[in-house]
């Protein structure tokens, strides 16, 4: 029932937002993009903001196969190459609003959204910043004032509930603003959310204290002496850079190191039972064919950050239909075998494109889908029957039996 009340309201106010004209002040007049100079600092007219450089023209290349780009799905065809200017601004006296969805925007105190900075999103993908959808909104309320300086780790509504984009698309923000020299100034984090344990978990291993927390689904306008604010971890694109997997290894898995050892199996096949949807129809049987080969059943949402550090980093083989709790392989050693599971109708280069820059030994099963899939939206609800044989047959020389291992301080890489 609260699901339903939820869904009913997100939708009367985002209705509400496109019709009743109210507040409508706080709506920017127009965008400010601000062009790096030679320096890595440069300071905008009027003191409208500083613009600080970390990554310039940063490029970024999937190196994927034929055979796997050709399957990728049409409405989700990835880019093979990006360039990006990884930047870190300051705003004195700026806002930022959020519709907790699609829009994203850093807003000057001339009024104008910083384009540098600020994140619009259409059908999952990355807009123009003169298309961000605040622009067609008509109903603001008023922002809260916080005294001090404001990072914003917003980063849209898939921030808030999902632990993919957690790691991907909000945490390593934070690296960006490490770069710029300015984390000691910041006085307040302004995270998508705090509903789950696993994000007040990780900013509490990160060291942020949280009584410098805000969450941005119930703060979704704010005013503040200052707001900080840094490109999107990924661009306008949905490659991964390098740098954003080398700051989550080198933030947590020295952590899988600390405490006495912890038995962990070397063969883990991750379940999505937990989930409504791409669950794995024939699961009962695929899961009794892999237990004599020493794996292990998994529900990853049920584990801690810490006890999924401990079981990746010392994993051997994962198998995983495709979805979130696969971005734990970021904890994964060198060289550990994934083996990951699409629907025809859902495949997506993501936990690849990680798994090929962190050098894991990657490969891929795709399911016969049911009907034609034409969106993302429907093409994440496609459940998957899959070939054992043909799983059996891509683990190869992998499926003689194991034991389980503990985790030690030698055994970690990072």
């Amino acid at each position: 029932m609260n699901k339903l009340y939820n869904k009913i309201s997100v939708r009367v106010s985002r209705v509400a937002r496109q019709l009743i004209p109210f507040n409508q002040k706080y709506k920017p007049i127009g965008v400010y993009r601000l062009s790096p100079s030679g320096s890595s600092n440069t300071t905008g007219g009027s003191g409208e903001l500083m613009l600080h450089a970390i990554y310039p023209g940063l490029s970024t290349t999937l190196n994927i196969s034929d055979d796997l780009f050709n399957a990728c799905s049409d409405y989700w065809k990835p880019v093979k190459h990006v360039e990006t200017n990884y930047e870190v601004a300051e705003v004195p006296q700026g806002r930022i609003h959020t519709d907790n969805e699609t829009s994203v925007a850093i807003i000057s105190k001339y009024n104008n959204l910083i384009g540098n900075v600020s994140l619009g999103l259409k059908d999952g993908k990355v807009i123009a910043a003169a298309e961000n959808p605040i622009f067609g909104q008509r109903y603001f309320k008023g922002p809260k004032k916080i005294k001090g300086t404001v990072f914003s780790l917003l980063t849209g509504g898939a921030g808030i509930n999902n632990i993919s984009h957690w790691f991907i698309d909000v945490l390593p923000r934070l690296h960006l603003l490490r770069q710029s020299g300015l984390y000691d100034k910041i006085d307040w984090f302004l995270v998508p959310s705090l509903r789950y344990s696993y994000q007040t978990e990780t900013l509490d291993m990160l060291g942020i204290p949280k009584e410098k927390l805000l969450a941005g689904d119930e703060h979704p306008h704010i005013t503040a002496d200052c707001v900080v604010a840094s490109t999107a971890p990924r661009g306008n694109h949905t490659l991964v850079p390098l740098w954003l997997c080398d700051y989550i290894k080198s933030a947590f898995i020295p952590l899988a190191q600390n405490g006495s050892a912890v038995a962990t199996p070397a063969r883990i096949y991750i379940s999505r039972s937990d989930s409504s949807m791409r669950n794995v129809i024939n699961e009962e049987e695929l899961v009794e064919e892999l237990k004599p080969l020493g794996f292990e059943h998994i529900i990853s949402s049920k584990l801690s950050i810490r006890e999924k550090l401990h079981l990746f980093a010392t994993a051997e083989v994962v198998v995983s239909a495709t979805g979130a709790g696969l971005v734990s392989i970021l904890f994964c050693r060198p060289g550990t075998k994934v083996i990951e599971i699409f629907n025809e109708g859902f495949v997506i280069e993501p936990f690849y494109d990680i798994a090929t820059k962190t050098d894991l030994d990657y490969d891929y099963i795709i399911c016969p889908g049911t009907k034609k899939i034409k969106d993302a939206g429907k093409g994440q609800r496609e459940n998957l029957l899959v070939d054992i044989a043909k799983l059996k047959a891509k683990l190869g020389n992998r499926l003689q039996p194991v034991k389980v291992s503990s985790i030690s301080k030698s055994e970690v890489d990072i």
